[in-house]
Parts: C-alpha cells; sequence; structure tokens
C-alpha cells in the first residue's frame, strides 16, 4: 500500500492487480467498521436502552482509486471522495427506506437537535432531515457544498487545515452537475455526472447554453460560501491571543501519524 501510495504520490500509475488489492483492503475496513457498529448496537440492546437511542452513521470522505490520478483522500472535491453514506434510526421508526436524494453532512446537527427535541444555535447552516427521517418527506434539494484546502502539491502532508496553508477550493453539487472553484486561482471545473460519472470531462472551457446557466446560477453560491469563510478566519485570527494550546504528547503523535498536525 505504501509504495502504491509513493508512485501515485510522483505522479506514476499503478497496475489495475494492485488497485485490485488496495480496493480488497479497502472493503475490508468497511467489513471492520461494520463490525464495530454492530458491537456498539449490541451493547446498547445489552443496556437496555436500544429503544430509546437515535443512532447516525456518516462517512466523512470517500476514498479514490487513481480516478483523478492518486489513491487515498487528498484534498480534491469529486464524487469518489465526498459522496458519503448516511444512515439514521430512530427508535419507534417501523421499517425503513432509501432516501436517492442528497443531503449535505451539515445536516446532521440540525438533525440530531431536532431528535432530541432542542434549538438549534442559529450559525447552524445545514437544514434538519427530521421531516424526511420521522414524516417521509424528501429532503430539500438545495445544492450541496463542499469545501478543502489544497497546498501547493495536492500531496502536501499535512493536509492543509487553515485558509492561509493553501488554495481554497468549493464545490457545489445537484442531482446533476458538480461545479469546482478555486476561490484563488479563479480555475473552474464543470462535470455533467448522469453524462460523466467519474467527472473526466471538465466542461468548463467550453460549456454549452445548460452548462453555462449552470455555472451562472452556482458561481453566486460558492462566493457566499467563501466570503462566509473568509469573515470566520478574519473573526477567529481577531480573536486569537498568539498562545497556541498545549497538546497532550501522546494525542500530539497521533494527530501527526494520522497527518493532522
Amino acid at each position: 500500500m505504501l509504495h502504491a501510495h509513493t508512485r501515485t504520490s510522483l505522479g506514476w500509475e499503478v497496475g489495475e492487480r494492485t488497485l485490485g488489492d488496495l480496493r480488497t483492503l479497502y472493503q475490508a475496513t468497511v467489513r471492520q467498521v461494520d463490525a464495530s457498529v454492530g458491537r456498539l448496537l449490541d451493547t446498547l440492546e445489552a443496556a437496555g436502552i436500544a429503544d430509546e437511542t437515535a443512532i447516525v452513521v456518516a462517512g466523512d470522505h470517500g476514498e479514490e482509486f487513481q480516478e483523478h490520478g492518486h489513491l487515498a483522500h487528498y484534498p480534491k472535491l469529486y464524487d469518489e471522495l465526498i459522496h458519503v453514506p448516511l444512515i439514521v434510526n430512530v427508535p419507534g421508526e417501523d421499517g425503513g427506506r432509501r432516501v436517492s436524494e442528497h443531503v449535505g453532512l451539515d445536516a446532521i446537527p440540525p438533525t440530531v437537535a431536532d431528535l432530541l427535541d432542542v434549538e438549534s444555535p442559529p450559525e447552524w447552516r445545514g437544514e434538519s432531515l427530521e421531516p424526511a427521517v420521522s414524516g417521509g418527506e424528501s429532503p430539500d434539494q438545495e445544492p450541496v457544498v463542499s469545501v478543502t484546502v489544497r497546498g501547493e502539491e495536492v500531496t502536501e502532508q499535512p493536509i492543509p487545515r487553515s485558509l492561509s496553508d493553501g488554495d481554497l477550493l468549493v464545490s457545489v453539487r445537484d442531482a446533476e452537475w458538480t461545479y469546482i472553484e478555486n476561490a484563488d486561482t479563479a480555475e473552474t471545473e464543470l462535470y455533467h455526472r448522469p453524462s460523466d460519472p467519474t467527472q473526466q470531462e471538465d466542461l468548463s472551457a467550453d460549456p454549452s447554453d445548460e452548462a453555462l446557466a449552470v455555472v451562472e446560477r452556482f458561481a453566486p453560491i460558492v462566493a457566499d460560501h467563501v466570503a462566509e469563510l473568509r469573515d470566520r478566519q478574519t473573526d477567529a485570527e481577531a480573536a486569537d491571543d498568539g498562545e497556541d494550546e498545549e497538546v497532550d504528547e501522546h494525542l500530539e503523535a497521533r494527530l501527526e501519524a494520522l497527518g493532522y498536525r
């Protein structure tokens, strides 16, 4: 696995046999997570509180298998990384259903707040999915926005976490289209997923009238999010007293091993 990652970080490809092995390893980790969730559910059952506990399970990101030149989950905004599962199990709801409409992970906090019958803070951006979970309604189909920060090289480690550490990339995704904009360089990408599910054909260079209409609709959404993120960064910097928080040495080592420090 490490050898394959090294090759792709140098811009080299790996063969189909290696990709097959890596996908097998990835499926093994999925099974491991599934087993861990199962143990948690069993524990809730044994404690007698399963019937009064809501369960929310979500993926934080997907995994790339060279669809866009790399492995793992470098800062990119294509479907293989941002199209993740969201599972909600609420006590008292019989049966289950699969919801095909898209939602954002920012819907999780207000959904949990609604399930607990508490008020969401006004600064939360996401919309609650409680009506879809408990009432069977279809989720609001506003476009979903995703953001990431990319360093000078997409493979830069550790992955940048602050807007000042690299370029800010923002994507807007609806039922058919994915629009990606680099807010610092003004570079854009546009993909029509029904005809190009792996997002290989960038339509932004020579857009049709339909594609232009999509860009005109999505670009202001990106601009609003960029402005909000910049304002948050300014407020955070103003509130910073210049003192770094002390981090436990063991925690520091774990964060560094994960690429988060």
